[in-house]
């Protein structure tokens, strides 16, 4: 069984943040460093661009449901962001990026560790009028984006991506 769909109006536009990144500085880090200096609680990544050094992304892998397979990509060698977009929610920064090197393009999940390059340039949008989460779901395992009239508490597990919790419960990457 699939989770539910989740669907929550009220949510205004707030303050945008144009943000440049310089080389060396981590992205998903940053843009969590960034959020909370920012205040940036539940918002979302409008748009980004740049290039990396070191890449870390992952994914899903075939067509089961749930998810049971996820690939994971790092290494080091320069690609270029060609797309970014996400949700902050709590805190929680869920990004997915699109990826080109000379070759071809790819993306999935940012995750930690993914270096700039030269620059990444992205912009940040805060909401308000709605409280999100994510919260686990007992369907799928994984932290689902949630309206929720209270933030639950923040903890290390926060930190985690959806597709995170899914592979270190069933245990299997790709």
């Amino acid at each position: 069984m699939a989770a539910k769909r989740m669907v929550a109006g009220g949510a205004r536009a707030g303050e945008v943040v144009i943000v440049r990144l310089a080389y060396g500085e981590l992205l998903l880090e940053s843009i969590q460093e960034i959020c909370r200096q920012r205040r940036i609680r539940d918002g979302v990544i409008l748009t980004g661009f740049g290039s990396l050094t070191d890449i870390a992304v992952s994914g899903a892998v075939g067509a089961s449901f749930p998810p049971r397979k996820f690939y994971q990509r790092t290494r080091p060698r320069g690609v270029e962001i060609l797309a970014m977009a996400g949700v902050i929610a709590n805190y929680h920064v869920h990004c997915h990026l699109v990826l080109s090197d000379r070759n071809r393009a790819f993306g999935g999940h940012l995750e930690k560790g993914c270096r700039i390059l030269s620059l990444a340039e992205i912009a940040l949008m805060r909401v308000s009028g709605i409280k999100l989460a994510r919260l686990v779901d007992s369907t799928t395992g994984q932290k689902l984006l949630q309206s929720v009239r209270a933030y639950p508490r923040i903890d290390a597990s926060t930190e985690e991506g959806s597709l995170h919790v899914v592979a270190s419960r069933i245990g299997k990457t790709r």
